[in-house]
């Protein structure tokens, strides 16, 4: 046979389990893209270090001279020929239920052609 119980939390412990007060989300260091920026080439994001309870998630929008890529939003990004000319950042927010924060990296050199 099972017993199940059932407890009230009160808030107090409600806020301890989350490890203390709630904090929206801060960035305290830049989310930074490596890489190489040219056609046939790969950029990884690195969506910088994040503070804030509970812990944020982190969801990017990568952009081409200064627009958005339509669907660019994972982890990497391989540039193409429309890209030639134009500097890639990355925008990475951090959120939860507490709020949202956006930080944009530094952007690449201009967007080179294939070798």
């Amino acid at each position: 046979m099972t017993t199940v119980k059932q407890h009230k939390r009160s808030y107090a412990n409600y806020l301890g389990s989350l490890g203390g007060t709630p904090e929206e989300p801060k960035n305290t260091v830049a989310p930074s893209i490596t890489g190489t920026a040219q056609v046939g080439g790969t950029l990884t994001s690195n969506g910088g270090t994040w503070t804030g309870r509970p812990t944020p998630n982190l969801s990017r929008v990568w952009s081409a001279g200064g627009v958005v890529i339509v669907g660019a939003t994972g982890l990497t990004y391989d540039p193409i020929v429309g890209d030639i000319g134009k500097t890639i950042t990355v925008s990475v927010t951090g959120y939860s239920h507490e709020g949202r924060v956006t930080v944009t990296s530094i952007a690449t050199t201009a967007v080179i052609g294939a070798e």
